[in-house]
């Protein structure tokens, strides 16, 4: 039996989760399932005040959807909504974890991999060939799993229209430029030194006070957030219905240029 895709060591408070899913930290339904449980758990877990996410693979932090898969969809109205309410409800569920969360980003983080950075609280990254972005875009659909509204609460509306319209694909420094992560650091050791570093400076705090601001965070937040996952989810769905979606998956699976203008 394979290992699980996500590993838990807590220490001083904090809990290191290490996302383990060859070959790309693909973000699977058993991922999915994986999250949303490993999220009850911290939250009842009186040990752990601060939680760390961090990759097994140097190369890559999340690849979001396997595109692989994505061919033999049931190309569907159903089905693909159905895909789209596990993602939100899963990052939904990350977000509104009461204990403050870092991504230490270590190497790509594009599509559901930068949208599952953006429903955390901090996010570091490693300079070198990683990149982070809503590349969705480029295969002819959209961020489906709640990067249309998280993007743009980060970086504001017209820098997110940019990076989304163009599938733009920033390194740590472009990206900590614009507050899409908090702080560019030199390689994958100083990434995790300084997630660790500030876990435990989150951890010192007083459990209330990082419960409440965070309750008080999200429930802001959260308002216009809910509308506005609606609003994706709809323009979501209709995409992947869509011939183009079908093309820019074929033309990335057969390693050639999509043909989205015949």
């Amino acid at each position: 039996m394979p290992p699980p895709p996500l590993r838990t060591e807590v220490a001083d408070a904090i809990a290191w989760v290490t996302i383990d899913n060859p070959p790309v930290n693909a973000l699977t339904d058993e991922v999915y399932e994986q999250l949303s449980a490993l999220v009850t758990r911290l939250e009842s877990d009186d040990d752990v005040r601060a939680v760390v996410f961090a990759s097994a693979h140097e190369s890559i932090f999340v690849a979001g959807a396997d595109i692989r898969k994505m061919a033999d969809y049931d190309f569907r109205r159903g089905p693909v909504a159905r895909k789209i309410d596990l993602v939100h409800a899963t990052f939904l569920r990350v977000q509104r974890l009461t204990k403050p969360t870092i991504a230490a980003i270590t190497g790509h983080a594009l599509g559901g991999g930068c949208e599952f950075a953006l429903a955390l609280d901090f996010r570091f990254m490693a300079a070198g060939p990683a990149r982070i972005g809503l590349t969705e875009a480029a295969l002819g659909i959209i961020p489906g799993g709640g990067g249309t509204q998280r993007l743009p609460r980060l970086v504001g509306r017209a820098r997110a229209a940019e990076l989304m319209l163009l599938a733009r694909r920033l390194d740590a420094a472009a990206a900590a430029r614009i507050g899409l992560v908090t702080e560019a650091c030199d390689d994958t050791a100083a990434t995790h030194a300084a997630a660790r570093e500030l876990a435990a400076e989150l951890a010192a705090m007083p459990r209330s006070s990082m419960r409440l601001i965070k309750a008080s965070l999200n429930d802001g937040y959260d308002g216009d957030l809910l509308r506005g996952l609606g609003v994706e989810r709809a323009n979501a769905v209709e995409a992947l219905l869509q011939p183009e979606a079908r093309e820019g998956i074929a033309a990335f699976l057969e390693r050639r240029p999509a043909r989205f203008h015949g």
